[in-house]
């Protein structure tokens, strides 16, 4: 599904969409960022697991060569 946000938060977008749909399980891509860089940015798939409540399934992107 594809769908564009303009106002809000996308963690907030993504649990609405699953519920509403009766998902089974959530698979979000994740930069895997660590400590002050997660900390500054904030991190929507972390909302989404802690929103969820359907599984979240959180797949690490490999970094480019």
């Amino acid at each position: 599904m594809l769908r564009e946000i303009t106002q809000g938060r996308v963690a907030d977008a993504v649990i609405d969409e699953a519920a509403k749909t009766a998902c089974d399980l959530i698979v979000m891509g994740t930069h895997g960022r660590r400590g002050l860089g997660r900390l500054a940015l904030g991190s929507d798939a972390e909302r989404v697991v802690r929103g969820s409540a359907v599984p979240v399934l959180l797949v690490r992107m490999e970094a480019a060569d």
